[in-house]
């Protein structure tokens, strides 16, 4: 009796230890989907620029950009088993922005902006972003305005203004693309920009924006 469970422990320890080195000799082979891929983006937002004077006014307009991946570092998280990995997405993307601000009665400024952003996408698909930007906005009158001269005369404005633009925002947003293999996203967050010159001065102009995006993701082999 002592002989044959001592074979039996032998033969439970022995299928354990086959076990486990199964495990680790294909856990190296077998490479988790969407570990290595390329990803691109397109995005189209509303904005709302709000002037804190009183009463407070919201102007509308809209932006459009790109986001093209220059940097990308993935983290695994642990997960319950080694074959479904929790993959977190570390990433720089630079986004070329074109947009408009629609200002009733005043101006509707039109800007590029090349944005540099970072993003931090969880493995279920929540990301948070934050994006440094600094590029032009030229406002257009949009009603005959004219400039007193230096000799007390009156010239008509045929143009607008050109203005420096710097700001950044933060954005919070779910990636579809990520975990239901659906090729869209959703994001909305807030920011700040200032413009120069406006009266010789840096003009502070605080915004919301909330958009859509379809983004392109390809695994890579």
């Amino acid at each position: 009796m002592k002989k044959q469970t001592f074979l039996f422990i032998l033969f439970v320890a022995v299928s354990h230890f086959y076990v486990v080195a199964q495990v680790d000799k294909y856990k190296d082979i077998i490479q988790p989907d969407g570990l290595k891929n390329k990803k691109y983006f397109f995005t189209v937002s509303g904005i709302s620029d709000v002037e804190l004077i009183k009463p407070i006014n919201l102007n509308l307009g809209m932006s459009f950009n790109g986001g093209i991946r220059i940097l990308y570092k993935p983290k695994f998280n642990k997960s319950k088993s080694v074959y479904s990995p929790r993959i977190i997405e570390r990433e720089i993307f630079f986004k070329p922005t074109f947009g408009f601000i629609y200002r009733k009665r005043y101006n509707t400024s039109l800007f590029f902006i090349p944005e540099l952003a970072y993003r931090h996408t969880f493995y279920k698909g929540i990301f948070l972003e934050i994006n440094l930007d600094a590029g032009y906005l030229y406002t257009k009158m949009n009603a005959p305005v004219y400039e007193q001269q230096d000799d007390g005369s009156f010239k008509k404005v045929n143009f607008g203004y050109h203005n420096v633009l710097v700001g950044g925002k933060f954005l919070a947003g779910y990636d579809f693309s990520k975990t239901l293999k659906t090729p869209l996203s959703i994001q909305a967050g807030a920011g700040v920009f200032y413009r120069y010159p406006n009266n010789d001065k840096w003009v502070r102009h605080i915004y919301f924006e909330l958009g859509i995006s379809y983004v392109f993701r390809k695994i890579v082999e």
